[in-house]
């Protein structure tokens, strides 16, 4: 099982650029740009909290997801 960042789709649904999501939330671009491209290797939970809270998630399954190694 894998974890896998879903801010691809959530930056596409509101229409916003990683570089918008970095000055809005005051996280790092290369942060971002991690997320982004599902490179993250361990999720900082401010991280976690601060995108959740700036794409109004109700559950962590919106920003993140488990599933299998190949998908």
């Amino acid at each position: 099982m894998k974890l896998k960042s879903n801010l691809a789709a959530l930056m596409d649904k509101k229409g916003v650029t990683q570089k918008t999501v970095a000055a809005e939330t005051g996280l790092s671009p290369t942060t971002i740009s991690k997320f982004y491209r599902d490179q993250i290797d361990r999720f900082d939970r401010n991280t976690v909290e601060i995108l959740c809270k700036y794409f109004e998630c109700t559950h962590l399954d919106e920003l993140l997801q488990l599933c299998d190694e190949d998908v």
